[in-house]
């Protein structure tokens, strides 16, 4: 019922523009309009009107184009105060915009009076026309403009400028073909209404006539049966612009259709992901000589960013939960971000800080976001080529084709390539331009797992071969482990612990860095004595021993850690009997299967409370055991796999730890 109601309704007004427009067909007077073009009336308001009208659309075009990139990329300040003083020529009754330029440019106006003066008149000339029309159509050129950019990413032009390119050129090669079929629409009906603009055009420029002025002489001086026909060939006009800017809007949406549609057609198995790496292999630890250091602020609202990083020809992950600054201080050290103090220096070079910053375009940075950031409109060789066209490009271009397995692609656009492929495109071209360090910002975290290790792997040869600093941004601790040579840490906006990724996992530094690591076992204790390399550790009402941290001692405050994994579970006290090892005997109340392991969680019950247990064992080793109905197992840990971790102060995080309130020790 709804929707018959309102296909009535659509159909009611459809008609109110349908009748005017088709009713006055039959009454147009062949002879009339025959007499019209004759006698050179109808002809030349037809030819002022087109000649005023594209000039007009080109002068918007040059200031409105501008005008809208600016309000769509939000760099003007009080756009709601533009916006609104754009806006008025469209909500200004057009007679009310000829009277108020008439005051202005006419004879006495207070621009018209001077070029009076020197021999030039708007009023009653071609030049009023223009004028009239520039001031009613800039509206349309501006709005149309912001809402085909704002359809432009704007990471695509950040890459651009991390690609070497200066802000001009990417928005010349970027930015406006991009936008081109909605610029394109935009400008044809701008036009459109300035072929059609009377009211303001009629007030300032009665001479020359324009077509609607001519029309409106004909229907005042000679009636409806003269100005039937001016009508006609503006209605066959407008019909054309109208046909020819929906072609460019069309054009458009069909390619992007056309894109989605032939894209998956083209992907399937990746005839390179099998093949074997290239480039030489990768030393552990990297090349310790500083490429990259920074230490910045930077406040974003309620967010903080303030850190130390420091990096040399290695694979550094920088690894943290969402929302930590990841993303963040990688803006910054591409230059994308300028930080409110510090500094970032880049081969010794200072990119911000003391003297002049750095852009983007000028630091030997290369930038690869989580998606690809392609250029749409240019295929795999042409978004390489966009970070370097100079001497030996084509060498360096053949170079990189190979070695990132893109021989044979060269032609194919992003939407032809599966997802691998796209990203192995955005690593060339980011290499493209000779980096010194690479930045990736979890580039491959929408692939899936033997995608992601395969280009992991292609990482890790390309550091290899061209000697990189390359810092890699994940929320995956696996990822982290699997990339980098070191794994910085950081949580709201602060690196807490740099290290080798091993030496982070085992001895977090603080209590974040334990959570961020997957320490899930994580209780508040007192260290109640030190003895021979042994922390004696107060648990709630057991005693545990640990390993001896240097920053611990005795009559001490601490968070004790055992990581899931580091637990070994026995069937029966007799056989958990393992020397210089704490156990406890543990009830167990969920299994979750997750993959090639088993999670346990249980409690160790004792006088004084309970301690919550979190263990991971591998799946062969818990049917070895036959867990699958065990309730209670006696489960032991390695006094040096029990990490202390000093407890200054309470949570920083102002969440609830597991305490141990009460363990029912096998030794201690």
């Amino acid at each position: 019922m709804l929707n018959a109601t309102f296909v009535v309704l659509a159909g009611v007004l459809l008609l109110t523009f349908l009748v005017p427009l088709l009713a006055f067909l039959p009454d147009v007077e062949g002879g009339e309009l025959a007499r019209q073009f004759s006698e050179g009336g109808l002809t030349r308001a037809v030819a002022i009107s087109g000649a005023s009208a594209t000039l007009a659309t080109l002068l918007a075009a040059f200031g409105g184009i501008p005008l809208g990139y600016l309000l769509a990329r939000d760099r003007l300040p009080l756009p709601w105060l533009i916006r609104t003083i754009v806006l008025v020529p469209l909500v200004l009754p057009p007679i009310a915009a000829g009277v108020l330029l008439l005051n202005v440019y006419g004879p006495g106006g207070l621009i018209g009076a001077y070029l009076e003066r020197a021999g030039w008149t708007l009023a009653n000339a071609m030049g009023g026309i223009i004028v009239a029309q520039v001031f009613i159509i800039a509206p349309f050129v501006i709005l149309t403009a912001e809402a085909a950019f704002r359809a432009v990413d704007p990471r695509l032009e950040a890459v651009g400028a991390t690609l070497g390119r200066r802000p001009g050129e990417v928005f010349r090669r970027i930015s406006l073909p991009l936008a081109r079929h909605g610029l394109a629409a935009g400008l044809a009906l701008a036009w459109m209404r300035a072929a059609g603009e009377f009211g303001a055009t009629v007030v300032l420029a009665y001479h020359p006539r324009s077509l609607p002025v001519q029309l409106w002489v004909e229907l005042t001086g000679r009636g409806l049966r003269s100005a039937l026909p001016v009508a006609l060939v503006a209605l066959v006009l407008a019909s054309l612009t109208l046909w020819l800017a929906e072609r460019f809007a069309a054009q458009g949406r069909i390619e992007r259709t056309a894109a989605r549609l032939r894209g998956p057609a083209r992907q399937g198995p990746d005839p390179a992901a099998s093949s074997p790496g290239w480039g030489a292999v990768r030393q552990a630890g990297g090349t310790r000589r500083s490429v990259i250091e920074a230490d910045v602020s930077l406040r974003l609202g309620d967010f903080e960013l303030e850190t130390r990083l420091e990096a040399g020809e290695e694979i550094l992950s920088l690894f943290g939960p969402s929302g930590a600054g990841k993303s963040t201080l990688l803006r910054v050290l591409a230059g994308l971000a300028d930080p409110d103090s510090g500094h970032v220096r880049i081969d010794g070079e200072v990119a911000h800080g003391d003297g002049p910053t750095q852009p983007p375009e000028d630091r030997p940075i290369g930038l690869v976001l989580q998606g690809p950031s392609l250029f749409p409109h240019l295929n795999v060789e042409g978004n390489i080529r966009f970070a370097g066209d100079g001497p030996h490009s084509d060498r360096r271009l053949a170079r990189l084709l190979r070695v990132t397995r893109l021989e044979g692609l060269e032609s194919r656009y992003p939407t032809e390539l599966s997802g691998g492929q796209q990203q192995r495109v955005a690593l060339a071209r980011a290499l493209m331009r000779r980096p010194r360090v690479l930045l990736l910002d979890e580039p491959f975290s929408s692939l899936d797992s033997n995608m992601r290790e395969r280009l992991q792997r292609d990482v890790r040869d390309i550091q290899a071969t061209f000697g990189l600093c390359v810092i890699y941004v994940t929320h995956e601790l696996r990822d982290a482990c699997a990339m980098g040579d070191r794994m910085a840490v950081i949580g709201d906006g602060r690196i807490e612990q740099t290290d080798e990724p091993l030496e982070v996992i085992r001895h977090p530094a603080t209590y974040d860095v334990a959570r961020f690591v997957g320490m899930r076992n994580l209780f508040e204790g007192e260290v109640v004595a030190v003895d021979e390399g042994l922390a004696s550790v107060r648990v709630g009402g057991v005693r545990l021993h640990a390993a001896v941290n240097p920053r611990v001692a005795a009559s001490s405050e601490v968070y004790l850690c055992v990581r899931p994994e580091d637990f070994r579970v026995y069937r029966s006290p007799d056989e958990g009997q393992e020397p210089a090892a704490n156990a406890i005997t543990v009830t167990i109340w969920n299994r979750v299967l997750r993959g090639a392991t088993f999670t346990l969680t249980g409690e160790a019950n004792g006088a004084d409370g309970r301690m919550h247990v979190e263990i991971e064992l591998a799946v062969r080793t818990y049917e070895t055991l036959d867990l699958a109905a065990q309730k209670e197992v006696t489960v032991t840990v390695p006094a040096k796999a029990v990490h202390l971790i000093p407890r200054a102060t309470d949570n920083p995080a102002g969440e609830p730890t597991r305490a141990v309130t009460t363990a029912s020790p096998r030794s201690s």
